[in-house]
């Protein structure tokens, strides 16, 4: 679908409807983000060679 049809698909809305079609979109963007974030960790998954013994003891 090209942007020109979602625009003219969104004429006939309400202001209230523009800002939800705005945050399902912007909610995509947020999901799409998130698997290519998945895709880049799955990569380097079995990576680490050695991790400290204190590792998650807090910093003095």
């Amino acid at each position: 679908m090209a942007y020109a049809e979602i625009i003219e698909a969104a004429k006939g809305l309400s202001e209230n409807d523009i800002a939800e079609v705005v945050d399902f979109v912007n909610f995509l963007k947020q999901k799409s983000n998130k698997n290519n974030n998945r895709v880049i960790l799955d990569s380097l998954k079995g990576k680490l060679k050695y991790m400290a013994d204190d590792f998650d003891e807090a910093p003095v």
